[in-house]
């Protein structure tokens, strides 16, 4: 079955739409990036190992990643931001190129949310991709307001990705995320329809 790929800004709401869209279909295998990173570095001791060789206080003395510590050290320092990426890139996508690979044999559909979908090349193994987006105040309201990142981070996080209007020119449908719930759980309707339609 089809592989969906969803993509957009940070903050733009891309969980909340991969969790209704999936709702929508009887038989679909999600796969998160952000969930498999997180596994990865709690989880995983070569992960960890690795990242304390280039980040040695991203662990707390009781084996904690310090998500906050480590987010504040790799958005000010693009070097230290490629290296991370590439101790965990290439762990995540080799995990979910192994679903896309599999799902095409399988009666369930595959939506994988990589936020670097673009960025890492990961769109050829898609069937469709959605661009999830918002405007940029939206954005930055999110970051600081809701999820307490200074502006100075905030910023640096939106500008570390390829940009929105280059994710929305390249996607093959948009969603757009400033607007309440019901309107965007009314997108997600349409959009499972659409691709029920045109895959089954």
């Amino acid at each position: 079955m089809p592989v969906l790929g969803i993509t957009g800004g940070a903050a733009c709401g891309k969980s909340s739409f991969a969790n209704l869209l999936s709702a929508f279909f009887a038989r679909i295998q999600t796969f998160s990036a952000d969930t498999e990173v997180s596994r990865l570095t709690d989880h995983d001791p070569r992960v960890r190992h690795e990242i304390q060789t280039i980040l040695p206080q991203a662990y707390s003395r009781s084996g904690r990643y310090d998500r906050a510590y480590v987010r504040d050290q790799v958005f000010g320092q693009p070097e230290l931001r490629k290296a991370l990426n590439g101790i965990l890139h290439p762990r995540v996508r080799e995990q979910w190129s192994r679903l896309a690979a599999s799902s095409k044999n399988k009666e369930s559909w595959l939506l994988v949310e990589i936020p670097l979908l673009y960025e890492t090349a990961g769109d050829t193994l898609c069937d469709r991709v959605i661009t999830v987006g918002c405007t940029a105040q939206t954005q930055i309201h999110r970051l600081t307001v809701l999820r307490g990142l200074s502006l100075t981070v905030a910023n640096q996080i939106r500008v570390a990705q390829s940009s929105l209007e280059e994710k929305i020119t390249r996607a093959d449908h948009l969603i757009w995320n400033d607007c309440p719930f019901n309107c965007l759980n009314r997108q997600a309707a349409l959009c499972a329809a659409w691709l029920q339609t045109h895959f089954t």
